[in-house]
């Protein structure tokens, strides 16, 4: 895997290796972010490329590589990273024959299509979120989302006052970067350890998540830890809604696909502060990165298409998916 990763990255130019390497290594998070990320490794390999005065065939073999390479990594645990990277490389095989420049344009031409589109798609779910959430004085976030600190960004707008309870998400630190964003807006932080989410999760008005991924049938996938907050907001009758645009459709399981876990090895971080003696190689630390929390545990998904409820999702994403674009690379 180790050589597979430093193959991958030596094809990018030097000014776009870090980013590569903080999606690798969890630096940065949220599925939004690292579609962005990946926007502007394609432009560099396509800009440096055509500076260097590579063919096109070229140029576009070193993006296919490295979007191949995010599809079978970060692609597993996030549908949207997929959808997203065969949207900005659609036809991108039709530009290898072209000459350079018109290859190049036509290149970043697709890809900024995509980006803005996105762009316009998270604004207007952004703008249904906050109208939604503009009356609760207590708000539950779980897990990092850059679409939920957008949320939370514009509904500081309004001038009213929000209280915001975040949730540590121990197993990648997914409450640590709400944490500033909410300063700057504003709002009255409780930063609980996720163990007491059934405790203070009861005190909310609604809890908010993003979705790193979601089925036609309303089930959606977030961080470990997010089904706990499924359950509680069931008990307790607490609204649960997942912030996400239709981009992270994963429509596969309509056809019976099963979704693969994908698990992660948590020895480093929780072991980071043990005793020396204690014999961790005996000691098993895999855990699930992603869980799904079924349709019947969420209110609603807050879309570019406005506030579904989790159980009417199959007919619009069925509709979505006959409308998705994209090549298999």
């Amino acid at each position: 895997m180790r050589e597979g990763i430093c193959s991958v990255r030596n094809v990018l130019p030097d000014r776009v290796r870090e980013l590569f390497d903080s999606i690798v290594e969890q630096r940065v998070l949220g599925a939004s972010k690292h579609i962005a990320m990946i926007g502007d490794m394609i432009e560099a390999i396509a800009v440096q490329g055509r500076d260097e005065k590579k063919s096109a065939k070229v140029i576009v073999e070193d993006i296919k590589k490295v979007a191949k390479f995010f599809m079978a990594t970060r692609g597993e645990a996030s549908q949207a990273v997929s959808n997203a990277i065969l949207i900005m490389l659609h036809e991108i095989d039709k530009n290898a024959d072209l000459d350079i420049e018109t290859a190049v344009d036509k290149i970043l031409e697709t890809k900024n299509n995509y980006l803005q589109e996105s762009k316009e798609a998270t604004e207007k779910l952004i703008e249904y979120a906050a109208e939604l959430a503009k009356d609760m004085e207590k708000i539950f976030v779980f897990d990092y989302s850059s679409t939920v600190e957008s949320f939370l960004t514009a509904l500081a707008e309004s001038g009213k006052k929000h209280t915001v309870y975040i949730a540590e998400s121990r197993s990648i630190d997914g409450g640590l970067p709400f944490v500033i964003p909410c300063q700057k807006a504003g709002y009255a932080i409780k930063y609980i350890p996720d163990v007491s989410i059934m405790y203070y999760l009861k005190e909310c008005d609604a809890a908010f998540m993003g979705a790193e991924t979601f089925f036609p049938d309303g089930t959606g996938f977030n961080t470990i830890g997010s089904d706990i907050v499924g359950l509680v907001c069931y008990q307790y009758n607490i609204p649960l809604y997942f912030l996400t645009p239709f981009i992270k459709l994963d429509f596969r399981p309509a056809f019976g696909h099963k979704k693969a876990l994908v698990i992660n090895d948590m020895g480093k971080k929780l072991t980071k502060d043990w005793k020396q003696e204690i014999d961790t190689g005996k000691i098993d630390f895999l855990t699930p990165e992603l869980v799904g929390v079924e349709a019947k545990y969420i209110k609603g998904y807050v879309t570019e298409k406005g506030i579904i409820p989790s159980n009417q999702m199959y007919e619009i994403s069925f509709a979505y998916s006959n409308n998705l674009k994209g090549d298999i690379l």
